[in-house]
């Protein structure tokens, strides 16, 4: 019989205490990253209340365990500027977003030099290059 989820690291049949895997996913960041989940943390379980519990923290941080730390602060930037904590919307919400960003990176760029163009090309002139 499987005592813990391979997938969430859920154990079956028991009480689990999520404060103690938390400071280790969170000890495997770096404190920049660190920062920015904290800040992210304040706000959705102060503007959102069904998401106030450790439970929820957990899967978060487990769901976003192997994103890069890059896209991770980028992702939290973005969710916080554009007042998604305010709209009720939690950690699922978060955590898809860093989770897609490696998904919809190349459409992101192709629709980027759709909107803004390319920088232009460097060209060599021919000729005397000393004037």
């Amino acid at each position: 019989r499987m005592n813990k989820c391979p997938a969430c690291g859920l154990n079956f049949g028991r009480e689990y205490n999520h404060s103690k895997e938390i400071l280790q996913i969170l000890a495997t960041k770096p404190q920049r990253t660190i920062k920015y989940i904290k800040k992210l943390v304040s706000e959705i379980q102060e503007n959102v209340p069904s998401e106030y519990n450790a439970k929820s923290y957990f899967y978060f941080l487990k769901g976003i365990d192997k994103a890069n730390n890059r896209i991770i602060e980028r992702a939290i930037e973005h969710y916080i500027r554009a007042g998604y904590h305010l709209q009720g919307k939690g950690f699922a919400y978060v955590k898809a977003m860093i989770n897609n960003e490696k998904t919809n990176a190349a459409k992101k760029l192709q629709n980027e030099y759709k909107r803004l163009g390319r920088t232009p090309k460097i060209i060599k002139l021919k000729g005397n290059e000393n004037g």
